[in-house]
């Protein structure tokens, strides 16, 4: 059933002598209300997308930052999923990246995420909450390999920075 808004609305003068009717706007709505538990699961694929990104993008600069390559944020803020990926892949790399297998096999499993957040917009699978929970899940937990992955490396650097300066030569 549509919702119905009924306002009244009072009479006004508009000038000497004049004045407006009274008269009552009815607003109905075209679509009804839509399901609450969809709407919440399809903003959580979204937003795990999103911070999956993020993270990629995080991940890239602090690799770029050891390559001492400066390349500015916005650039990489305009830049395609799968370029970030691309990126991360050859960065790893040039660092020497202690555990580039896992890592390749998030970069290879990431490059589906794309296809995963647009599950929101398939008629067939966006009414599927089974989906929509799976896509949201698997989307959030390549975020965390990423996030761990990346902060496994940082304590790394810091140990044997931290090694290297206790023990000089």
């Amino acid at each position: 059933m549509p919702m119905r808004n009924q306002t009244r609305v009072p009479e006004r003068r508009t000038g000497i002598g004049t004045s407006e009717r009274d008269y009552t706007a009815t607003i109905v709505p075209l679509k009804t209300t839509p399901d609450h538990e969809r709407a919440e699961l399809i903003r959580a694929v979204v937003d795990a997308y999103g911070r999956l990104q993020d993270s990629v993008r995080r991940f890239l600069l602090m690799l770029a930052d050891a390559l001492a390559d400066v390349r500015p944020g916005e650039a990489l803020a305009s830049a395609s999923f799968d370029d970030l990926l691309t990126l991360l892949a050859r960065h790893a790399k040039a660092v020497s990246f202690g555990r580039i297998v896992e890592l390749t096999e998030a970069i290879d499993e990431a490059r589906s995420a794309e296809a995963r957040r647009n599950v929101v917009f398939s008629s067939a699978f966006s009414h599927d909450a089974a989906a929509l929970r799976a896509a949201a899940a698997m989307l959030e937990r390549l975020d965390a390999v990423f996030v761990g992955l990346c902060v496994d490396h940082v304590l790394k650097a810091h140990s044997r920075s931290a090694l290297a300066s206790a023990y000089p030569d």
